[in-house]
């Protein structure tokens, strides 16, 4: 589900605290049909169209685009709720472009611009917020206002990236934007069915089973509920409203081990409704089961080094995979004025198309339709992307070579034409070319025990006295601790700004002469690039759905599935972490007294 105004709202009330409570509400709620917001939309995109400052150029493309949405965002920690909060919004998005579909205002970084596409006036879009009364006047007067600041800036970079180019001796430079088929479709309004009441029991219910395990000195459970008409209107003639919604409970804990190492783990379960969450006596036995996982996580050794074969399974290779490829499959140009911007994963691998990037065995493909996956929801399904283009199905890795990537309206040097993928991150003002669901095969998979006796198997042929078993990787993402988000940034200065795959959760020793496994921590990863997955040794028969929405430095990134089986990796690097830690609480918690 294309959770954009869900997945925003988390991320600022995660980041600044929230916002104001509001009694609560039951039952089903309906957003407005609202016919005087739609119209407002369609006449004042007509007007726009014939804005000219003087002896300068009119618009040649204008979008608008609305997200109407009801969010509910609840909290709570060892059995009480913390907050409990309903947000109703109109976020409007205005996009301006000034020139012509192959050179305007966009994709330009030069003279201090900022950053590409998202640098001010750059055609990245003026936001809003809308009246929420279905009064047409105030509508356009709210409309009128963002167009016209959006426009003036858009004028005044046109200008400095002409002036630029013409100093400047650029090659190759793609278009600045590809035209698409005109979408006119009108949905049924979105319908939130929620019980408020129900849930804060639930939640305390919830929160309330971290009681048990004394170790823990923070924890927390937060359900995000969203449903949302979104509009998309252009000047080419789309008019377009979908419905949209889905629910996201997390739950998140951290202890500390006895050398005040910080042992962090968390839970996250994504449905398109409230009703498709989980039961809650299933959350419990996973909470518990997290626990005992966490517990013996603090009281393992710590892994000096390691060199050798790594078989991923469990989330853990789908994490290295959205790490290493999903930044990297996504067509984005260079922006006049800068070098090509440093990606986690390597960069963009436009250069690599019709290279083998994988084994010979290895199929990938992104396909946004996809709603889930056996029982799974996943979280980054749509059908119109945020351009309010039609999602497709794209094969990118046919037989280990990368044969496509997933594109938006704005062209690369060596494609042109969306696919679907245009998806907008909050924090940036335009849509920018982004995985959904990434689906990875290998048709040559195996069975779990046959993956496992093939770790061994590279650790004996290397020497070793065992391999290394990753289950789970830290991720920067809106289910995140604190330590977690710190972490990641200290991982960034050590690599030269790049994030990297995360630092293990669960690592075992996989001993060569009996199989037996131990649990280890404190360790990270060294380099791991793109080239690497060249040299997968084996894959696994079975998929493991992975849905995530990340922490990047302007808010939450677009939400996003990963569907891929285990991997067993020929030869990876890991080191201890060197850092110094807090040291433990002197006094005990008042839950264990």
């Amino acid at each position: 589900m294309n959770l954009k105004r869900l997945t925003r709202y988390l991320a600022l009330a995660l980041l600044s605290g929230a916002v104001a409570p509001v009694p609560a509400a039951t039952a089903a709620e309906s957003l407005p049909d609202s016919e005087p917001l739609m119209r407002a939309l369609a006449d004042e995109i007509t007007r726009s169209m014939g804005i000219q400052m003087e002896d300068l150029e009119k618009p040649y493309f204008i979008q608008f685009t609305v997200a109407d949405t009801i969010t509910y965002r609840l909290s709570a920690a060892f059995g009480d709720i913390t907050s409990s909060d309903r947000d109703r919004s109109r976020d409007f998005q205005c996009q301006v472009r000034v020139g012509s579909y192959e050179l305007d205002n966009t994709n330009f970084s030069g003279d201090g611009g900022g950053f590409g596409m998202f640098s001010r006036g750059g055609g990245g879009g003026r936001r809003a917020s809308l009246p929420l009364d279905e009064d047409y006047s105030a509508l356009r007067q709210a409309i009128w206002w963002a167009a016209d600041n959006n426009y003036k800036n858009a004028v005044e970079t046109l200008t400095k990236k002409r002036a630029y180019m013409k100093d400047k001796n650029i090659a190759d430079r793609p278009n600045d934007f590809s035209k698409a088929s005109v979408v006119e479709h009108v949905e049924k309004t979105a319908t939130l069915d929620f019980d408020r009441a129900e849930w804060e029991n639930k939640l305390r219910k919830i929160s309330a089973q971290f009681n048990k395990h004394q170790q823990f000195q923070d924890s927390e459970a937060q359900l995000l509920v969203a449903a949302s008409n979104d509009y998309v209107v252009n000047t080419e003639g789309t008019r377009l409203r979908t419905p949209d919604g889905g629910a996201l409970l997390i739950v998140k804990a951290e202890m500390q081990a006895e050398d005040g190492m910080k042992i962090s783990d968390g839970l996250s379960y994504f449905a398109h409704s409230p009703q498709g969450l989980p039961a809650v006596e299933e959350v419990l036995s996973d909470i518990d089961e997290m626990a005992g996982c966490m517990a013996k996580v603090a009281a393992a050794p710590l892994l000096e080094q390691y060199t050798g074969p790594v078989l991923f399974d469990h989330i853990a290779a789908a994490q290295v995979f959205r790490t290493l490829m999903a930044e990297g499959v996504a067509g984005r140009p260079d922006p006049v004025g800068t070098q090509r911007r440093r990606m986690t994963g390597g960069g963009s691998l436009e250069k690599k198309l019709g290279q083998r990037i994988l084994p010979r065995s290895f199929q990938v493909y992104d396909d946004p339709t996809v709603s889930e996956v056996g029982d799974q929801d996943l979280i980054g399904h749509y059908r119109y992307d945020d351009e309010g283009v039609l999602a497709e199905r794209v094969n990118l890795v046919v037989d280990g070579k990368l044969e496509q990537m997933v594109m938006s309206r704005v062209p690369t040097k060596k494609l042109s034409g969306s696919n679907g993928h245009a998806r907008r991150a909050s924090g940036r003002g335009t849509a920018q070319a982004a995985i959904g669901c990434l689906f990875v095969k290998d048709d040559d998979g195996v069975p779990a025990d046959e993956l496992k006796a093939k770790l061994i198997e590279a650790a004996q042929d290397a020497g070793l006295e065992f391999g290394l078993r990753v289950a789970a990787v830290k991720a920067a993402g809106i289910g995140s601790s604190r330590s977690d988000i710190m972490g990641m940034f200290m991982r960034m200065q050590r690599r030269g700004g790049q994030q990297g795959v995360g630092d293990p959760i669960y690592a075992y020793k996989v001993y060569v002469d009996d199989g037996r496994e131990e649990l280890v921590r404190g360790c990270e990863f060294g380099e791991i690039k793109i080239r690497d997955l060249k040299h997968i040794l084996a894959a696994g028969n079975t998929a493991e759905v992975y849905n995530y929405v990340g922490l990047g430095f302007g808010g939450a990134t677009p939400a996003t599935s990963i569907v891929a089986p285990a991997i067993l990796a020929e030869e990876l690097e890991l080191s201890k972490i060197e850092q110094e830690h807090d040291k433990r609480p002197i006094l005990s918690s008042p839950i264990s007294r």
